[in-house]
């Protein structure tokens, strides 16, 4: 999930029984509550997390380690007598990885190693690095970046928490524009400081939400180091030097990986289950998105050993690109645009894996209401609240469904203790609790199993309702900028 996100919970409500929507004429609440019970006490997931984590770890999209999660995943779903499985390629214009560690030093006013690794999707700094004066930006909207030209050439241009919350009020594309303006007006390199701690990494990724190379060397600074620049930028000069070297990849085919468990009614539709495959490299991307990832397998071990089949079809989404700008996400609703209007709902999992509390929807009542035949099950596990906000709309890979009208529904969890770990070198394994990650895939299951066997379904937004619903949660200007920079 994305760092920049600048929409605030609207509100939550707690689920109570209702009649619309109602569940298939069998004792629905039996299966889901035996499905629930297996998905909590099987320990599932969690040894699908401990596998892709600890076996394979770090899995930058169009990485090697990508294409080996690709591999064990094709594999999970093939074991488990999936249907459909294949994979579908999309281009992704450059791959990255680093090689070797950063170095970085203040060289003024005074000498001190600093604690940096390179931004994701960075270039190489020239053989001998980049050195210059630092010059602190507050604020990246383009037309501030223009009133600070004269200062930004020749320098290394400073932007943390503050400057990319300036612009991504904004848009996406609004942020990215002002990051590309710092190279215009001729700086030498930039340091994002938007990490937790010294020696660790707050990866944001300098991509234009494009998967393509930036145009600067960028760094990321430890944020004890960033403090202590920014309070001797109020003293007087300040300069710093930086080097690393990346490995870099032209033109590479990147893998979503697909596979359906069918439903009882061939004309009933589909519901998409869906994480992403890929993570940042500090970590070993366990709870980003590994504990998804995990969901969703554990979902797909549990129906086939109970025996348990919805009306809809469920289809197995699992996304490369996440990290970069949901490029799998989008290169998926692309290809299958024309299909969608038989999707009935998108379950989305990218919120650690915390006890859940229950569901991020959007603006619409009827999305709650579709939720509230599972109220019974749902309140059992502690995950009985629907919160109508906006605040991960554009941080996940819901959004290209949603913006096509598909209703869409994101776990919601407790968020401060995973952005603790998040995009850092603390997102492992040991930080994975068996029981709060049984929990998630329960809740995680539940839903999409009753959302699949509803006998009715929800009306698809047109786009009138979308950009109401986007104006409604505050988010309406992001969702016209990212359009109009070609993110959808």
């Amino acid at each position: 999930m994305k760092r920049a996100v600048a929409a605030l919970l609207l509100g939550c409500v707690t689920l109570a029984g209702t009649q619309d929507h109602a569940l298939a004429p069998r004792d629905a609440h039996a299966e889901l509550s035996k499905l629930a019970d297996v998905l909590r006490a099987s320990g599932g997931a969690y040894e699908y997390d401990r596998q892709l984590a600890d076996g394979i770890g770090p899995r930058l999209t169009g990485s090697s380690n990508y294409r080996r999660a690709a591999d064990w995943a094709v594999a999970q779903f093939q074991a488990l007598g999936l249907t459909n499985i294949h994979r579908e390629p999309w281009p992704l214009p450059d791959s990255w990885e680093p090689d070797g560690a950063a170095t970085a030093r203040m060289t003024a006013p005074r000498e001190q190693t600093l604690h940096m690794v390179s931004e994701g999707w960075s270039p190489s700094t020239p053989p001998g690095g980049v050195r210059g004066k630092v010059v602190y930006l507050a604020d990246l909207r383009p037309a501030a970046v223009r009133a600070q030209a004269r200062e930004l050439a020749g320098a290394i241009v400073l932007v943390d928490e503050a400057s990319i919350g300036a612009a991504s009020t904004m848009g996406e594309g609004t942020l990215f524009d002002g990051i590309r303006l710092i190279g215009r007006e001729g700086a030498r390199g930039v340091i994002f400081g938007v990490g937790n701690s010294n020696g660790a990494s707050d990866m944001f990724g300098d991509t234009g939400f494009t998967g393509t190379v930036a145009d600067l060397p960028a760094g990321n600074l430890g944020r004890e180091d960033t403090l202590l620049v920014k309070r001797l930028l109020q003293r007087g000069p300040v300069e710093v030097a930086f080097r690393f070297q990346n490995r870099i990849r032209r033109g590479v085919a990147v893998d979503n990986i697909v596979a359906d468990l069918p439903g009882r009614d061939s004309r009933g539709g589909y519901v998409i289950v869906g994480a992403h495959l890929d993570s940042w490299q500090a970590g070993t991307g366990a709870q980003d998105d590994g504990t998804g990832v995990a969901s969703l397998l554990a979902l797909a071990q549990a129906l086939r050993a109970t025996g348990l089949r919805p009306r809809r079809t469920i289809r197995f989404a699992l996304f490369g690109g996440e990290e970069e700008g949901l490029l799998g996400s989008i290169a998926y609703s692309r290809r299958h645009e024309a299909d969608l209007s038989r999707c009935a709902a998108v379950v989305m999992t990218d919120t650690g894996g915390g006890a859940p509390d229950g569901w991020f929807t959007l603006a619409r009542a009827d999305e709650q209401e579709a939720l509230m035949p599972l109220a019974p099950e749902l309140n059992a596990l502690g995950a009985g609240k629907t919160t109508d906000g906006g605040r991960f709309v554009f941080s996940s890979d819901s959004a290209p469904f949603l913006v096509a009208g598909v209703p869409g529904f994101l776990l919601s969890a407790p968020i401060g203790p995973y952005l603790r770990i998040h995009h850092q070198p603390g997102d492992t394994f040991d930080k994975v609790k068996a029981h709060d990650l049984g929990v998630s895939a329960a809740v995680f299951g539940v839903t999409a199993y009753g959302l699949a066997d509803m006998p009715t379904r929800l009306p698809r937004f047109t786009p009138a309702e979308v950009r109401d619903e986007l104006h409604a949660l505050g988010l309406l200007g992001r969702y016209q900028d990212m359009r109009s920079h070609g993110i959808f």
